[in-house]
């Protein structure tokens, strides 16, 4: 909303009072709706979407505070500017304790009555604009889009449905680039603590000392520079959830304390002696075998029992190398930006010189890849890419055109597979250009709508998510 924007409506039942504040609105660029009662501002409200209301406290038929109080009812997000007689502030604070945003009192000075108005509908606008982010945010991390059609990925999803509104810990395991933190973050975003802090901490970037402080927080005076009380990550992170990304190279002293604010919900900050206590949810992830590092002595096993509540074990891209059309199509979307929306689409040859790569670096890697291509591409198609060869070790696992391995499939399949692939991304294009008009899609394929609608099926599109 730009300054000196907005719908106002003005309800007074002196006609003198509406006609001048209406003149004195738009001159300053709004947009004024005028009511003589209360019954006739709601009907307004009804009919005409309305940023905030200006309305006397004194009017027949129907008082400004009743007024307020249907507003709060019917539309409580909608603020309520009240205007009252020289003498009766008293009932101009009681009309802000019923939900008021602010109050002006007649005879009103116009410079006082605009800059109430610009900051009421300013705090509407962020209001509004925190709304967005947390939707925003929520479709992001949605589980509709971690994009898969892998069978492997489809079981994770199905296990994070089951487990995203508990309060268990989960751990999540992966290797580098796998999307552990997207995991994490779409089990906080469709849990009931989506509405609180998702913190997040990488334990393996921060030295022993550093990573107790960080994760625990520190007394004022606890060691040289700490000059003031400080709170940690379990803290900020208070009826949230916290997210400890590579947990396998926590020290010993930090597995300790770790292991007894998952026992407790208890700590106490580095130099501090009174518990803290915080009511948090943990998840973790590692791309190390803790099983074995528990074996060796590495990691302490009954940490390991109370991180290993819920595991989610995350399968690599070479595992699940069906979603790599689907992750490229995604990614050329999300990083259009990088040739101003001129790079649309990739060969179908590039698709499979993808398919047959080790990904050591998993979706990560590909993203990587997919970007420099958009950032090098001079036109709208990718017609080639440069994926680094596989180091030697990855190399020697690798398939040779005549070897026949687990991840390989035979030629009738694997060309059923592209076909299908290069089915579905044309598919996909159709629908995004022409917002999921079947009649003209089908006129485009030269085909019948039915065969349109059978195809969409087979391929298990959602077409309304096309349709504008």
């Amino acid at each position: 909303m730009q300054p000196g924007s907005g719908t106002v409506l003005v309800v007074d039942d002196d006609r003198a009072f509406r006609v001048a504040t209406q003149t004195l609105l738009e001159d300053e660029g709004f947009d004024v709706k005028l009511a003589a009662n209360g019954d006739e501002a709601l009907r307004v409200l009804g009919e005409t979407p309305v940023d905030l209301v200006i309305t006397d406290m004194v009017m027949e038929k129907m008082t400004g505070l009743a007024l307020l109080a249907r507003v709060r009812a019917l539309f409580p997000d909608l603020p309520v500017i009240m205007v009252t007689g020289f003498g009766s502030v008293e009932t101009a604070v009681e009309a802000m304790r019923l939900g008021a945003s602010d109050y002006v009192t007649k005879p009103h000075n116009n410079d006082e009555l605009l800059i109430k108005i610009r900051r009421t509908l300013s705090v509407l606008e962020k209001d509004r604009e925190i709304v967005s982010l947390r939707e925003a945010l929520r479709s992001t991390y949605s589980y509709g889009n971690i994009i898969t059609r892998s069978d492997k990925m489809k079981d994770v999803l199905t296990q994070m449905r089951q487990v995203a509104d508990t309060d268990v810990t989960i751990l999540i395991q992966g290797e580098s680039g796998t999307g552990k933190e997207l995991v994490a973050r779409a089990l906080h975003f469709n849990s009931k603590r989506r509405d609180a802090p998702f913190v997040a901490t990488n334990c393996s970037a921060l030295t022993e000392t550093l990573l107790e402080s960080e994760l625990f927080g520190y007394e004022k005076g606890a060691f040289t520079g700490a000059t003031a009380q400080r709170r940690g990550r379990f803290e900020e992170a208070h009826t949230g959830t916290l997210f400890l990304d590579e947990i396998g190279d926590v020290s010993p002293a930090v597995q300790k304390k770790l292991l007894r604010v998952l026992q407790e919900k208890t700590f106490e900050r580095v130099g501090g002696t009174s518990p803290v206590c915080v009511d948090t949810r943990v998840l973790v992830a590692t791309n190390r075998d803790l099983e074995l590092m528990v074996r060796e002595g590495d990691f302490r096993e009954d940490l390991y029992d109370r991180l290993n509540v819920f595991p989610l074990v995350l399968p690599p891209l070479r595992d699940r190398l069906e979603d790599i059309p689907l992750l490229v199509d995604a990614f050329l979307q999300k990083h259009a930006v990088l040739a101003n929306g001129r790079v649309k689409d990739v060969t179908p040859e590039v698709i499979a010189s993808m398919m047959h790569h080790a990904w050591r670096g998993n979706v990560r890697d590909l993203e990587n890849i997919v970007k420099r291509a958009i950032i090098k591409c001079p036109g709208e198609t990718i017609t080639s890419v440069d994926i680094p060869a596989a180091p030697e070790s990855v190399a020697a696992e690798q398939p040779q055109a005549s070897d026949a391995p687990e991840w390989h499939t035979p030629y009738k399949e694997y060309l059923r597979a592209v076909l299908r692939n290069a089915e579905e991304r044309y598919l996909l294009r159709m629908l995004r250009r022409h917002k999921g008009n079947i009649n003209q899609i089908a006129r485009l394929m030269d085909v019948d709508r039915k065969t349109v609608y059978r195809k969409l099926s087979d391929l298990s599109i959602d077409l309304e998510k096309f349709r504008e």
